[in-house]
């Protein structure tokens, strides 16, 4: 356990790249933090919209720190935050996001629990839309304690960046963010520093994400998809059917909850993934529940071939359909609801 002195300084870096629409937000709630001991670093990644972020970071004059460079990428971005950074912390902000303003405090004071500083804290968040609405995404708890399987199945909610407070070490260790990732660069990074840092989770919203048209998930969706699965897929072959059998035998909520992550990513379109999900699925259930096997290889339609996406383009014409009526997260816990009724009726 840390000392009652325990007072570290957190840096809070901002990338963005023709932000001026929500920059003065996201800074305003950086400088409204409860913690004191922070600095707050604003990296223009090249912006192209006639000076309009660099004004608004200007106006700011010595309460933040503000560096410019060439546009290259978010990752690029926030390396050089990393570089320049002199706290013993790392806080993402996304320039279109907003933390709570006791974020930093509460992680810290979370922090202090712990007797290493190899630790890695992240929360939940709050999805802020463009209408205005915002719903509270919980993050699966006892799937987060095998945070390996977490990052490579998770479809639902995963761990959002800008919810982690990270020391400067492990990221100067595992040489920052991929720049050659541009959409996958946060979970790659993840991934790596899994084995060498504990990952806890503090289940307090602490982030609002904002969810609008002119993000990259919706900007660069097919190149999304294309990284995304290739990352997961990755992700999955690192990962022995000994782990998924310990995680499923853990608890049996945990085998849904993996279905409804398999339900989405295949709707979705990551093929590769949903097919590795799924045959971590159906081998568990054919070790240890013959009955459970047959039922599940019949509802999932045996997905064999993660080239075979006939059947798997049809539902993602009708996702599209729906995501556009209901939205992305509204549509998923539609999918996850009839999945889970299916598999019910079938089980009756």
């Amino acid at each position: 356990m840390k000392t009652e002195e325990f007072y570290p300084k957190v840096s809070i870096v901002i990338p963005v790249y023709n932000g001026s629409n929500f920059l003065a937000e996201a800074i305003d709630s950086a400088l409204a933090q409860t913690y004191k001991n922070i600095e707050i670093i604003v990296i223009n990644d090249g912006s192209s919209d006639d000076g309009a972020t660099e004004k608004i970071t200007k106006s700011y004059d010595n309460k933040i720190k503000y560096y410019k460079k060439e546009n290259g990428g978010v990752a690029s971005a926030l390396n050089l935050g990393i570089e320049r950074m002199t706290g013993d912390y790392f806080s993402w902000l996304s320039h279109d996001d907003l933390y709570e303003k006791t974020k930093i405090k509460d992680q810290i004071n979370f922090l202090s629990s712990f007797k290493t500083d190899d630790t890695i804290v992240a929360s939940n968040v709050r999805v802020l839309f463009s209408s205005g609405i915002k719903k509270k995404e919980y993050i699966d708890k006892k799937t987060f304690e095998y945070f390996d399987i977490f990052l490579a199945t998770s479809a639902s909610v995963g761990v959002n960046g800008c919810s982690l407070l990270i020391p400067k070490k492990a990221l100067v260790e595992n040489s920052g963010f991929n720049p050659n990732l541009p959409v996958t660069q946060d979970y790659d990074l993840w991934f790596r520093l899994k084995d060498r840092y504990k990952f806890v989770l503090l289940e307090k919203p602490l982030v609002i994400s904002r969810r609008h048209e002119m993000q990259d998930s919706v900007l660069k969706r097919e190149l999304m998809v294309e990284a995304g699965d290739k990352l997961h897929y990755d992700f999955l072959n690192n990962i022995s059917y000994e782990r998924f059998e310990k995680y499923f035998s853990d608890n049996k909520a945990n085998v849904k909850h993996t279905w409804g992550n398999y339900s989405l990513y295949k709707t979705r379109g990551y093929n590769k993934t949903a097919f590795m999900i799924l045959k971590n699925i159906l081998r568990y259930y054919y070790e240890n529940d013959m009955r459970q096997y047959y039922l599940i290889k019949k509802l999932s339609t045996v997905h064999e071939n993660p080239q075979s996406t006939t059947r798997i383009s049809k539902l993602a014409r009708r996702l599209r359909e729906s995501v556009k009526q209901d939205g992305v997260y509204l549509t998923g816990e539609k999918i996850v609801r009839k999945v889970h009724a299916k598999v019910t009726k079938i089980r009756h």
